[in-house]
């Protein structure tokens, strides 16, 4: 009857699992959204993912024991975490292309200016080098509001400086004053700016390496400890009390990672 009820419980888990993974169909119409990069926020289909995933661990580790289940449930902790900073670091690594692109097409749009060519025509310019800038140069293509396109486009990471761009932009607009200056200005001004925040990220680096160093650090007492004799992954992953140290461990070593990623970006935020 006990084999009965478990294969049952671990079919239902399992058919649990794959609807989930399933793609979920698309409903409505989307509303326009500035591009985005690769974040820590889940959409709802990575959500159903990790759910999907962590069901099929329990499935496996009750069908094959709980040492199993907790080997399984602690890779799982640690290829996600790691996956997580991974997707932190693309996420900043395409912000900083972004802010290059930006400086760029600021850059472009005063030369063009200086150089005697439409606003119209020279926002075109710059979006050659700087995609984020494309509505805002149909917009001045079809008399819209380029402004407001700016400030909507401000919103993706990376591109913070157009909306002073867009201020300028409007500045401009109504009082008629000269944009090549103040696209220079603007160009200097982020330039500086984007200078300042390299020379602070490039000092974050040891502290961001070091937090992982010292997380990885368990891994390699493990190993020493079966050079000493000992087996500290069976006492870990099929005793109680190695369960609550194998939990109270992760627990601090995630929130320890997470914890210096979060002052450190903060630290870039506020350049």
């Amino acid at each position: 009857m006990t084999i009965q009820f478990g294969g049952f419980a671990a079919a239902v888990l399992v058919g649990v699992a794959v609807a989930l993974a399933l793609p979920a169909s698309a409903r409505g119409i989307r509303r326009l959204r500035p591009r985005q990069v690769p974040t820590l926020r889940f959409t709802l289909r990575s959500r159903r993912t990790v759910v999907a995933a962590v069901m099929l661990v329990l499935v496996v580790g009750s069908l094959l024991g709980a040492q199993v289940l907790v080997s399984l449930m602690t890779v799982s902790v640690l290829v996600g975490t790691a996956l997580l900073l991974r997707a932190k670091g693309r996420a900043r690594a395409a912000a900083d292309g972004r802010r290059g692109q930006v400086i760029e097409a600021c850059t472009i749009l005063a030369a063009d200016l200086r150089a005697g060519r439409t606003p119209r025509d020279a926002m075109e310019g710059a979006a050659t080098v700087c995609p984020e800038l494309r509505p805002a140069a149909a917009a001045a293509r079809l008399g819209g509001d380029v402004s407001e396109v700016l400030e909507f486009a401000a919103r993706s990471p990376g591109c913070g400086g157009l909306r002073a761009l867009a201020a300028a932009w409007r500045v401009s607009d109504r009082s008629g004053a000269a944009l090549a200056g103040i696209a220079e200005r603007l160009a200097l001004s982020l330039r500086t700016d984007e200078a300042v925040r390299k020379q602070v990220t490039a000092g974050l680096g040891g502290t961001r390496a070091t937090a992982r160093l010292l997380a990885a650090l368990p891994v390699l007492a493990t190993f020493l400890g079966y050079a000493v004799g000992a087996a500290p992954l069976t006492f870990l992953t099929n005793t109680p009390i190695g369960w609550a140290c194998l939990t109270l461990g992760l627990a601090l070593g995630v929130l320890g990672l997470f914890w210096v990623e979060r002052m450190a970006t903060k630290c870039e935020s506020t350049q």
